[in-house]
């Protein structure tokens, strides 16, 4: 994740979220769209306590009390595990001034600023009480930029593909002699969801025959996911390989929304 007083720095870059401030001398968040590639996580920061994802305690902005009392109001109020964002030297405080109002650990998210190398603050790591994410630097990329790791659940439990049909069908083959031999599924795959999604062990062409539209043809590639749309009215596919390759291609294939 990137965040900084100018925008524009991220411009071009690849990320996996972007945070920005609603309020302050630097209100960036309502710009960070501009500078972000499509479906970048977006988080809102306040300085004052204001309505936003995250606090930021530290010099200058709110208090460690009041920041405290922000945490459990949003916590109260229903939102899911707001973030606290403070000096790694500042945490264990921080955590006490919310324990003392009810609010534990679980129940918020930490981003801990602390320059040195990237990671993810913790007693095993640095020293430091255990953070969900930590600011490493403030000039990635040799700009005006801070970046920080984030927890893989950072943003909530990352989502799982689910298999077509239970363990019925996560792995198959094409051999080198099955050019033209079916792999038929019928529309029980489809589940009510919209794609399959494919993951191959190496490069193949194949075309996916559904009854009663269009054929498709499509690319396989190395660990790189290539999904395609399950047809309205489809009620039957048949996969075929097309290229002439005498290799034989395993591939996963799931049913995603």
């Amino acid at each position: 994740m990137y965040d900084t007083i100018y925008p524009g720095e991220m411009a071009g870059l690849t990320m996996d979220a972007a945070a920005g401030y609603v309020d302050g001398a630097w209100a960036t968040f309502a710009t960070l769209e501009r500078y972000v590639p499509v479906g970048t996580i977006l988080l809102s920061i306040t300085v004052f306590g204001g309505d936003a994802e995250c606090v930021d305690q530290e010099p200058g902005n709110i208090l460690p009390g009041p920041a405290a009392d922000w945490l459990a109001a949003r916590v109260q109020a229903g939102h899911w595990r707001p973030v606290l964002y403070t000096s790694a030297g500042n945490v264990q405080n921080m955590l006490d001034l919310c324990a003392a109002r009810g609010i534990t650990r679980e129940q918020i998210r930490v981003w801990a600023a602390h320059y040195t190398v990237a990671h993810i603050c913790g007693p095993l790591v640095c020293g430091y009480p255990q953070a969900d994410g930590t600011q490493w630097t403030s000039n990635a990329h040799g700009l005006t930029l801070d970046q920080s790791e984030l927890a893989d659940d950072f943003f909530g439990a990352p989502e799982a593909a689910p298999v077509a049909e239970d363990d019925d069908m996560p792995y198959l083959q094409f051999n080198p002699d099955g050019v033209t031999a079916p792999v038929a599924i019928s529309n029980a795959y489809n589940g009510g969801r919209g794609r399959i999604r494919f993951y191959a062990n190496q490069a193949a062409a194949i075309r996916l025959d559904w009854a009663n539209v269009p054929n498709v043809d499509i690319g396989l590639g190395y660990n790189l996911p290539v999904s395609a749309a399950i047809p309205a009215g489809a009620n039957c596919l048949t996969i075929r390989r097309q290229d002439d390759s005498q290799a034989i291609v395993s591939y996963a294939m799931y049913v995603v929304p």
